[in-house]
């Protein structure tokens, strides 16, 4: 299989960023730490991070943003695969900067065992809801099936995560 040359990939909830990240030193969830920097939650868990996604308090730091470009940089110069989402700033900076990147997807059919994902990762109902309403499920799946930017395009199957595609990206 030749390996997809790209030093980004985007993904939606759900698909195992965080867990990825956290079990293979050769990706960093840019997401992450963006949050954590952003509302200085350095001392939280992964539990307590995706418990608190769609209400993380007040903001401590408003250049989260340049934060987290100046991170994917660092990561992409060190070799590493950045993991980010729908962030349309950081997003822009990887497409304006002619950056490879890989669009993950959840395949239509999907919508619930996303929504259980989701459930069982402690995240909130209104998330949730926003990220798998039946309108918002179907318009992120048609953008996604359209979109010309990305290098590579990966639909994942049914149980499929990050995780079990990293073979397209490292041996």
């Amino acid at each position: 299989m030749e390996k997809y040359k790209c030093s980004v990939i985007l993904c939606g909830p759900a698909v195992g960023k965080t867990y990825l990240a956290n079990h293979d030193s050769r990706f960093v969830d840019i997401d992450q730490e963006k949050s954590k920097y952003k509302y200085g939650l350095d001392n939280c868990s992964i539990e307590e991070l995706e418990k608190g996604k769609s209400n993380r308090g007040k903001v401590i730091n408003t250049d989260s943003n340049k934060y987290a470009i100046e991170l994917l940089e660092k990561t992409i110069n060190s070799g590493k695969i950045a993991l980010i989402s729908y962030q349309e700033e950081i997003l822009n900076d990887v497409i304006n900067n002619k950056i490879k990147y890989c669009l993950v997807y959840a395949n239509i059919n999907l919508r619930e065992e996303y929504i259980s994902r989701m459930k069982k990762r402690g995240n909130e109902d209104t998330f949730i809801n926003d990220m798998t309403n039946e309108e918002a499920w179907i318009s992120f799946y048609e953008k996604n099936k359209n979109d010309l930017k990305p290098t590579y395009k990966i639909e994942l199957k049914e149980k499929e995560y990050l995780s079990d595609i990293i073979e397209y990206f490292f041996d």
